[in-house]
This record gives structure tokens, sequence and C-alpha cells, in this order.
């Protein structure tokens, strides 16, 4: 029932936003038809949309004030956004507008839309990815979870090194297990976080059966569940780190565009008058 009351109140945004679109461009076209100037009108509602999407900021950072739900904010700002493309395409004569500050506008302006339809697209599908891994932990505390884990898998190894016929296991671990507990994840996995190692991880330590006794089994089965449980904090740490940094840099990049859309605004009326 909820998801579908959901579904409804998104088909009724978007037909508004569609609806207000084609109100906005048949006025675009009226007015240019009697040689008005359009791009008064076009830029004028980019502007104001402009600091009607900066509101979704302060509503955050004011919780308890009675300004309705995050959520429903959230989803104004989605559908503002949207109306503002498309109001975008109709302001300018070309997609990246000529002039060195008119084109780093529109540069600017295309950045920060591309990073707000990244954010409609990670807030329908990472929080199912967080999810589907178990475990949830808080940002700020996984580099502690990563000590934790790698000192069980130390003390793992230690404590049941003695029981461990040869020298296959504890030689595996300080090959490849010491840097993949040690270390933070690369860069290469926080920008795209894969399977790949864990796969190659277990894989390897499974080919180590036919040289274990039934301890040495045991021990590798620990170091497997472990392995398992590093891959996942380290999954959720590159989903969370990159929904952190699209809210970094889409919130400093639309500061920027909103302060050079004023000075626009500004520069072009003097220019009308």
């Amino acid at each position: 029932m909820n998801q579908l009351h959901l579904r409804t109140r998104r088909v009724i945004g978007l037909s508004i936003t569609l609806a207000a679109i084609a109100v906005c461009y048949i006025i675009y076209r009226w007015l240019n038809d009697r040689l008005f100037n359009a791009s008064v009108m076009t830029g004028s509602t980019i502007l104001a949309c402009l600091f009607l999407l900066m509101l979704i900021g302060f509503r955050r950072r004011l919780p308890i004030l009675p300004l309705g739900s995050v959520s429903t904010w959230t989803q104004v700002h989605i559908y503002v956004g949207i109306f503002c493309s498309a109001v975008y395409i109709m302001h300018v004569p070309a997609f990246v507008a000529g002039g060195v500050f008119e084109c780093g506008l529109s540069l600017l302006f295309l950045l920060v839309s591309a990073s707000g339809f990244y954010g409609l697209y990670a807030s329908r599908t990472l929080p199912r990815r967080l999810t589907a891994v178990e475990g949830q932990h808080r940002f700020d505390q996984m580099g502690w979870h990563r000590c934790q884990i790698a000192e069980t898998a130390a003390s793992t190894l230690s404590a049941d090194e003695s029981m461990i016929a040869g020298d296959v296991l504890p030689l595996f671990y300080k090959t490849y297990l010491t840097s993949f507990f040690g270390r933070r994840p690369s860069i290469s996995y926080v920008l795209f976080p894969n399977g790949i190692r864990r796969r190659r991880l277990l894989g390897d330590l499974k080919e180590l059966d036919r040289y274990l006794e039934d301890d040495g089994r045991r021990t590798a089965g620990k170091l497997a569940a472990l392995i398992r449980q590093r891959d996942d904090l380290d999954y959720q740490f590159a989903l969370q780190l990159r929904l952190r940094l699209w809210l970094v840099i889409h919130g400093v990049f639309s500061v920027a565009l909103i302060a050079a859309s004023v000075v626009h605004a500004v520069m072009a009326f003097r220019f009308i008058q």
C-alpha cells in the first residue's frame, strides 16, 4: 500500500512538473513570437528555482521547525530541479553558452545538474545495496571496525598456529591476508566496489584445504569468515563515502552556481537597460 502511495505521488509530481514545463514553453514561444526578450523570463525563472533548490539545505539543518518533512522537501527538490533543467534548455541559445563567463556558467550549471541527477539515481539504488550486505556500520566507526577485524584475524592465526601442521596457512596469511586486513581499501575499489578480491582470496584459501589437517581447515574457515566480514565493511565504506562526497560536491558547486547566476543576472539587466 505504501509502495502504491509512493508511486502515485511520483506520478502526480512528475505530471505537475511536465505541465509546468509546457506552460513555461508556451509563454517562452509567445514572447519570442512577439519579439519580446524571452531570456529575461527564463533567466529569472532559473534564478528563482536555484534559490528554491537551495532551501533544502536549510531544511536539513533545521529539523525541529515545523516546515514539513524532509522527504517532502526532497521530492520538491527533485521536481524543481527537473523543471529548472528544462527551462535552462529554453534559456541558452546553445547547450553551452558562448563567452568566457557564460561558458563557465553553463558548465557549472551542467555539472550541478549532472550531480543532482546522479544523486537521484544514488538515492534509489545505494540504500538497497547497503542493506544487502551483513552488518550496518556508521561511517565514522568503520576505521575502528577495520582494526578490530585485523586484530581478530591475527589473534585467530596465532592462537591456532601451534595446531596447524606445516607453514602453508601462516605463509598464505603473511603473503596475502596481512595487507588485506591491515590496509584501507584501494582507490580503485572505492570507485568501483566489486567482489573480485573477495572471490580470489576465498578461492585461494579453499585451495589450501588439501594441505591442511582438520585444525588447519577450521582456522581457514575462521579466516574466510573474516575475509567476508572485511569485504562487506569495505563495500559499505565505498558506498557511504560516495554519498558523502556527492553531498559535498553538489553543495559546493550549487553555492558557486547561485553566486555566478546572481552576477550574470545583474550584468544582463544592466545590459538590457
